[in-house]
Order: structure tokens, then sequence, then C-alpha cells
């Protein structure tokens, strides 16, 4: 019997950030995605390995084990399994037991992220992985971190889609185009997969701390422009770019790029990454600067995604009211449903 489908209201047939690059190599990486366990590492030649992390032989794990050539060899019982998980050795007789392999996952880099893809793998190259090219672009600086929230990815995915509540949550990073009064329409376009929406603001300061960065006055007037994309269940984009004009060098374009991917742990917890890029104010004080606001403010909103997990926990889900602003999210909640009934056939 199958063991039951966990994360039952997530896309398994969608690529997931199991780690980033940099943590991925020799030593064995223990992650979790949409319930599943994942040991990976790294080949000779550099590739980077998911397999599942239990022993076929013991519920071991993996990860806890070293890594042999390009074999992965479990601590406890000295089981030896190659990239593609199937066993290469067992250390107390000369054949290999008929059928003894681990699950091995599809995985893709990007030069930033170690994609897995949890569903049917025979699926995974007709789905092109997420892509955020600007996190290698010399012409941005970005920094980030990462943690574990303790809420599920749909409602990280609704705290994405309408970022009104910023100037709610933490008044000091919120710029003042959002506290200026009812925000302008939303301009959504969706696809089968895909969910993207921009808002264009009329001209307001930027808030002390950015015209700081800029080097403008703190009450100079500008245009702003919203941009938010749900790339895949497992990355979200967000951009907020500022057009300056009469004020010489500072005059163009200037953006903040936020990339979040998106990988749940369980039911009622994800891992989010997340990175902060920009093309301006390039110094390590600005960077400085931005990133002790931007991760506090991201705990911020970690807190509240987690006080609301608590209390779905504890009371269960309720009717909502809709907003007009809700109508990114809205979209995005369909997506979501239509990806899990493909995979599932219940609708």
């Amino acid at each position: 019997m199958s063991a039951p489908r966990r994360c039952p209201d997530v896309p398994h047939n969608a690529w997931y950030a199991a780690a980033t690059v940099e943590e991925v190599g020799r030593t064995p990486l223990a992650r979790r995605a949409l319930g599943h366990r994942l040991a990976l590492y790294r080949t000779t030649d550099g590739r980077a390995v998911a397999l599942e992390d239990r022993c076929a032989h013991k519920p071991v794990p993996l990860s806890a084990g070293r890594v042999v050539g390009d074999d992965l060899v479990a601590a406890y019982t000295g089981f030896r399994y190659g990239p593609d998980g199937r066993c290469t050795a067992v250390p107390t007789q000369d054949n290999v037991p008929y059928g003894a392999r681990v699950h091995a996952y599809p995985v893709h880099e990007d030069g930033t992220f170690v994609w897995v893809w949890p569903g049917e793998p025979r699926l995974a190259p007709l789905r092109r992985p997420p892509s955020a090219p600007w996190l290698q672009d010399p012409e941005w600086v970005t920094f980030g971190d990462a943690w574990d929230t303790k809420a599920s990815i749909r409602l990280m995915q609704d705290n994405f889609s309408d970022i009104t509540h910023v100037a709610m949550v933490d008044p000091e990073i919120a710029p003042p185009a959002l506290g200026a009064g009812p925000p302008p329409p939303l301009e959504v376009r969706v696809s089968e997969t895909t969910m993207s929406f921009s808002r264009s603001y009329p001209p307001a300061p930027v808030a002390p701390w950015h015209a700081q960065l800029l080097g403008l006055p703190a009450d100079a007037q500008h245009l702003h422009r919203e941009e938010g994309e749900f790339t895949s269940p497992g990355l979200w984009v967000d951009r907020w770019l500022v057009t300056v004009e009469g004020h010489g060098k500072a005059d163009g374009e200037h953006g903040f790029v936020f990339t979040h991917a998106l990988t749940p742990v369980d039911e009622t917890t994800t891992r989010h990454v997340w990175r902060v890029s920009r093309n301006f104010a390039t110094s390590p004080a600005a960077t400085g600067t931005a990133s002790a606001l931007l991760r506090g403010y991201y705990l911020k909103v970690r807190g509240a995604l987690e006080t609301m997990q608590e209390m779905v926990d504890t009371d269960g889900l309720r009717d909502e009211v809709s907003l007009a602003s809700d109508a990114a999210a809205s979209q995005v909640r369909r997506i979501m449903d239509q990806l899990v009934a493909e995979e599932t056939g219940v609708r």
C-alpha cells in the first residue's frame, strides 16, 4: 500500500529549491520537501544529486553517511547507492539484493538554487525550471537569508500576492505611496501556470531610508511601479521600480527585485529563501543599511504568518472577506488548485 500523499493541496509536479548551490557539497545535506526526506550531495564532477534520505535496508538516513567517489554510503548499514539511487554494494555479501534502490529525484541547477522535482520523474523535462538570472547578474547587488517559516506555502503565497499590508507590518520600510490612500487597480495577467500583475502609482516620495540610498531629498516626488510574478509554485518575484527625473546623476529607473524561493517542508512549514537585489547604491555601506531593514521586515512577516497558521490549526479555515487587492492571490489559488486537480484527478 502506497504512503498517503503529503502536502495534499500543493502541486508535486513542480520544481522546488531544496538548497542553494553553496549548501550542496561532498558532505551529505539533509532536507525535506513536501514531506519527502532528501539527501543531497555532489559527485566527483560537481553534479548535484538528490536521493531519498532513507536506506532501503533499515530506516536510517543516508544523509548521516558519507560520499565515496560518486556514491553515497549509509552510515549504519553500509549500503552503497549510486547517483541514480541503485544500490551498488552491501558489506555483508557479494551480490546486491534484487531491486535494492532508493528514489532519485530530478535535479536542476541555475547557479543560485538546486531545484528538485518531487513528483513524477518522467514529467520533469516537460516543465521548465524557474529562472532568476538577475541573481547572477553583476549589474545587480544581492543580499538575503533563509529560514523555515511555520506556515503553509499557501499562506505565504497570499502574503506575497498583496503588498498593501507592508505599511501595517513595518511603516518604517514601507514606500509612502502604499499609505497614501486606496492604491491604483492591479493589472493582472494569467496563463495556465503563471500569474503576473503590475500597478503604477502617481508621484510620491520614497521612504527616508530609500531616499538616503539614492542620495535624493526626502520630499522629492517620483513615479513608482509595483510588479509581482508567480512564476511557479516554488518561486515568487516582486519588483519595486522608482523613476527619478530632474536630479542629475541620480536620474533613471532604480529598482529592487525581491526573490522568494518557497519549498513546503510539510503541510504547515515552508522553507523560505529570500534575496533582495538592487541596481543602484551598490556600496557595502548601502547594503548594510538595506539588509538590516529588510531582514527585520521579513522577520516580522514570518511572525505574522506563523500566527495565522497557529489560528488555522486551532480554529480551522473560515470564509474570508475579499477585497479588490486580493485579485492576484485569488488567481494564484486558482492555479494551485488546478495543478493539484490535474495530478490527483479530484476537482
